[in-house]
């Protein structure tokens, strides 16, 4: 049931005229993002706990205009997160930054696209309120820049550079941080990436659903803060996990010729392959009593099998994923380029390597491919191989040793999948679809709580005829 202003008639005279008004005009928004009890304890609640600290109306306003849209792209739980950070912020800045804060959060949140990489954001913020405090202000005046050009890894490092070299210049603070010197924008250059997540995520939920007729859920994760690394691709739950930015991926091919892959190109590449493991995985893998070096070698011939399963139903994505194969004879006999040999020959068919444990690997994928015990041909295999690997003499340590195929996954989506439906975690597509209902004018009147549906909504109602929603008491 949509929640009335009126009923909270007490709260619009605490905050006072102004903000009442403020509150007034941005209800509508906020009535469709919060739920009920979210509109209670973090938006009114927050907006008088806020007048409450005696620091001025700027504060509260911004909140009460800021908070709707930091809910609608995140979940009304990064409201809860704001709030909490900045109450902690109180004590060491002004009402003004505190205010600025609020007011930048709507675009802090949809460029970060994430709730974890928003609290890692809100951490930031705080630590330069230590370090940088004159720095702050005009940092977060230029927000929609800097945001559209780095990650929040880049934005940390560009931070903390500047904080560091004018830790006592306050003047050169005000300048670095309003990008008004050229070492800021130098700076600024250097730690830009290639492609950002957050500008690809809807053609790549696009691009999947071509595909497969169906929903994928993708969200972004941060890279190393320190190395200007970002991590491997991972699936937990239905959530498909990828970098928040990639750089175009540049090698020298065996003949000495360079190629390029875009950041574009990349993504596409690995969201696909993280949708094969969620369509074409299907039982979870037992992992008991495997070695490191075992694991590693399963999940290289699953991630084979699912892709074969993928390029018979989508030849396409051959030329996708096989451009992102380098590994050559002559990338040497170490245990990872073997299984860089390895996973390009299954992969690509057009790649010949004489390589006899590579020529084991393919002979025994092949064999083994059309059987319906998935779960225990995979792991054979992958314990044959490790067996052979060992009577050669090669070594592995999973600490240091890193397959470098930049579009594939971390693979703990195999070996967790049974326990994810355990847990009552759905499955995207697989263990649960989506429900639609088709009602009544009535019981969408006075039975629905959130007018507009996010994609992972368990239950969508639609109403055949037009729906005139009056936002406003006439």
């Amino acid at each position: 049931m949509a929640v009335e202003l009126e009923k909270y008639q007490d709260i619009l005279d605490e905050l006072g005229e102004h903000a009442g008004e403020v509150l007034r005009a941005s209800w509508g928004e906020a009535a469709r993002v919060f739920s009920s009890r979210g509109i209670e304890k973090y938006y009114l609640e927050g907006a008088t706990g806020l007048k409450s600290l005696g620091r001025g109306t700027d504060l509260v306003v911004s909140f009460i205009q800021s908070a709707p849209a930091v809910a609608r792209e995140l979940g009304e739980d990064a409201v809860s997160d704001m709030l909490a950070a900045t109450i902690k912020m109180y004590s060491k800045t002004s009402a003004s930054v505190i205010a600025a804060i609020f007011s930048s959060s709507p675009v802090a949140a949809a460029r970060l696209g994430d709730p974890e990489l928003f609290r890692g954001y809100l951490h930031l913020l705080d630590t330069l309120l230590a370090q940088a405090p004159r720095g702050l202000k005009p940092m977060l005046d230029h927000l929609d820049i800097l945001l559209g050009q780095l990650t929040l890894g880049g934005l940390r490092r560009w931070a903390l550079w500047g904080a560091q070299a004018h830790k006592t210049n306050f003047d050169g603070q005000l300048k670095y941080f309003s990008l008004e010197s050229p070492e800021s924008v130098g700076v600024l250059q250097k730690e830009r990436k290639g492609t950002l997540f957050i500008d690809v995520q809807r053609r790549m939920g696009m691009y999947l659903r071509a595909l497969w007729a169906r929903d994928f859920f993708m969200r972004p994760t941060s890279g190393d803060f320190e190395k200007r690394e970002g991590y491997q691709p991972y699936i937990d739950g239905y959530i498909i996990h990828l970098p928040d930015a990639y750089d175009d991926y540049v090698y020298t091919t065996a003949e000495g010729e360079e190629k390029r892959v875009t950041g574009i190109e990349l993504y596409r590449a690995s969201a696909a392959h993280a949708a094969c493991h969620q369509v074409y995985t299907t039982k979870q893998y037992d992992d008991t009593g495997l070695s490191a070096l075992q694991l590693v070698l399963s999940g290289l011939v699953e991630d084979a099998r699912i892709e074969k399963l993928a390029m018979e139903k989508f030849p396409g994505l051959r030329q996708a994923w096989s451009v992102l194969h380098t590994a050559t004879p002559q990338s040497g006999e170490t245990s990872v380029a073997l299984m860089q040999r390895l996973a390009r020959r299954l992969q690509d068919e057009n790649y010949y390597d004489s390589h006899a444990w590579v020529a084991l690997g393919l002979r025994l994928f092949n064999e083994k491919n059309e059987q319906e015990n998935v779960t225990e041909w995979v792991v054979e295999i992958g314990k044959q191989l490790a067996a052979e690997l060992q009577l050669m003499g090669v070594t592995y340590s999973h600490s240091n040793d890193h397959i470098d195929i930049p579009y594939r996954d971390d693979n703990r989506y195999m070996w967790e999948f049974e326990d994810i439906r355990e847990t009552g975690q759905v499955i995207a597509g697989v263990s649960s679809q989506q429900i639609r209902k088709t009602v009544s004018v009535m019981e969408m009147i006075n039975a629905l709580d959130v007018p507009g549906a996010g994609d992972d909504a368990n239950e969508i109602w639609v109403l055949n005829s037009e729906f005139f929603r009056d936002e406003e008491s006439t």
